[in-house]
């Protein structure tokens, strides 16, 4: 079981993610790496092209600086050749390390709290690791047999100067594709009016300008970089926009979009100021794709909502279900042989597969802003046409027999139909699910349920307190 690697990376604070172990836990990335790639054929893209390349971006903390000098110490310990992006939203590295070939490493705790230090690796297809994938590293850490390099072959430190341009261009292509040329290209986001809180974060280097390009008209809020994140908390939730939705409401906007402090999550505010939760938002992006003619199933976690299962019914499409976590679903959307419209997950995050494997806020805004135009439609009447559901969430203290209690759960419910246990245990019903996982940090075990009324609702959270009573 892995020690360092959680859902998506390596966190902490400096406390414990130290610069000691920074250097060592990449030196072991490095080594990982290099024996993935050796036999590969080399690739070359714009003189970028080795089997030993790392590229190496970070968000707008004040930890930066100081993680990645560590990073970068790490990589050349193992002969590995850093190329330093410098600060840039998580989606841009993965498209860049698909598109080159080559691992990635991004300095980011995402939505967390400023003082979080955290790593997130990717694979040369620029699918992030796994806790499973995660062991493997943590295995050369832990027997500390990452490669030595020696003095006289420590590569060169390269910085590419151009690396955000190329991510740029390419959602850029990638709207004006799908909107067909709409309203002249560049202006195919014409007379739609947005605020856009980029929360002091990497999405401050590319949304306003893309959306301004475009043709909207942009009104920006804590758009100025800032690793302390004075102007909301970096997790876009209701309670941390509420300054974008007065500034929707007062203004007049069409639409307020909201991003995390790396830019792969996304929160939208319809144009009457009210908040629209990210299954939601998922579910537009899904209906969007299926609209231009996609034909692939979806990929997400057994936490998403229902509605993201009807809509893709809707179109005569399933739902491919995998473990918490946005590495699991961008591992299955790259499987061999797999033919998915696209993946995502309830807080916001939406994968386009077309573009690249990573959860991408900015295309995903773009994209839904083009639709609104496109269409003619306002968000609140896209999002009132979405199924209707009902939530209903609680805990049990559970002390640290929580995960042997759902284990248990999980050996009795094994041969059940209805009953998906590859995480936590999640019990399936025609008229709603409910789920019951162990917290990873608290001790309690979280039940959460959705049906179509708040009666049901609460009768499948009492279901599932039932059966994880009889497991004490």
């Amino acid at each position: 079981m892995a020690k360092y690697f959680g859902t998506n990376g390596v966190r902490g604070t400096l406390d414990n993610i130290t610069p000691d172990f920074i250097a060592k836990i990449c030196a072991s990335f490095a080594t990982w790496s290099e024996a993935r790639l050796r036999d590969r054929p080399s690739q070359s893209e714009g003189g970028w092209s080795n089997s030993k390349q790392v590229l190496v971006a970070r968000d707008t903390r004040t930890t930066g600086e100081l993680v990645e000098g560590a990073v970068v110490s790490g990589l050349l310990w193992a002969g590995a050749q850093p190329v330093l992006l410098g600060v840039m939203p998580s989606p841009a590295v993965e498209f860049l390390g698909k598109k080159r070939g080559v691992p990635s490493i991004i300095i980011t705790s995402s939505h967390n709290p400023p003082e979080w230090v955290a790593l997130k690796f990717n694979d040369e297809n620029g699918v992030a690791l796994t806790k499973e994938r995660g062991e493997e590293i943590e295995k050369i850490l832990g027997s500390e047999s990452w490669k030595r390099t020696t003095w006289d072959k420590i590569p060169p430190v390269q910085k590419d100067a151009n690396a955000l341009n190329e991510y740029i261009d390419v959602l850029r292509k990638g709207c004006l594709d799908a909107g067909g040329g709409i309203n002249g290209g560049h202006g195919m986001l014409k007379g739609l009016k947005v605020v856009i809180d980029c929360g002091n974060g990497t999405a401050g280097r590319v949304a306003p300008v893309l959306f301004k390009e475009l043709g909207a008209k942009v009104t920006t809020l804590n758009g100025q970089e800032d690793g302390f994140f004075p102007g909301r908390n970096s997790e876009p939730t209701e309670q941390n926009v509420q300054e974008l939705i007065k500034t929707v409401k007062v203004m007049g906007a069409d639409l307020g979009i909201a991003y995390d402090g790396d830019g792969d999550r996304l929160a939208l505010v319809d144009e009457k100021g009210n908040y629209v939760l990210g299954d939601k938002v998922f579910a537009i992006a899904v209906e969007i794709i299926y609209d231009e003619g996609d034909k692939g199933d979806v990929v997400t976690t057994v936490a998403t909502s229902n509605i993201i299962k009807e809509v893709a019914a809707k179109h005569g499409r399933k739902i491919k279900y995998v473990v918490v976590g946005a590495p699991y679903i961008a591992e299955e959307m790259e499987r061999k042989g797999a033919n998915y419209a696209t993946g995502g997950e309830e807080v916001g995050g939406i994968i386009w597969p077309k573009i690249h494997p990573g959860k991408d806020a900015i295309l995903s805004s773009l994209r839904i802003a083009g639709m609104l135009v496109q269409k003619k439609r306002k968000l609140s009447e896209v999002v009132d046409a979405l199924p209707k559901f009902v939530n209903v969430k609680t805990k049990i203290e559970a002390g640290e027999e929580r995960f042997g209690r759902i284990k248990k759960l999980q050996e009795r419910m094994q041969s059940q139909k209805n009953a998906i246990i590859i995480d936590g245990v999640r019990l399936d019903f025609e008229d709603g699910w409910c789920i019951a996982r162990a917290s990873g940090t608290e001790n309690y075990i979280r039940i959460f349920s959705e049906a179509k009324s708040e009666k049901k609702a609460k009768e499948l959270v009492e279901i599932l307190r039932k059966e994880l009573d009889s497991v004490k």
